[in-house]
């Protein structure tokens, strides 16, 4: 099943952010500059942290992903997804 995450990311280097950011942007929506929000499953979420870890200096840059609980609340501009459908509502 998939499950909604918010991935974060700090990356000093920029040839390193801009690859984040593409390779973020092929499993999600962007919805802040270094935010993503993903739906991912196990088998994707796995997939997207191999890739992440050929790109990020663990000596130097950030990656958090955070799994979204059903306490979701979406206020202002941007996309609302149906959460009902990922078993979130």
């Amino acid at each position: 099943m998939k499950r909604l995450y918010a991935i974060a990311y700090d990356i000093p280097d920029d040839n390193r952010r801009v690859k984040m950011a593409n390779l973020l942007k092929s499993y999600g929506e962007r919805v802040q500059l270094s935010v993503f929000e993903c739906y991912l499953d196990e088998e994707l979420l796995n997939d997207l942290r191999t890739r992440a870890r050929k790109v990020l200096d663990l000596s130097q840059d950030a990656l958090r992903i955070y799994p979204v609980s059903g306490e979701v609340q979406i206020l202002g501009v941007g996309r609302v997804y149906e959460l009902e459908a990922f078993g979130l509502a």
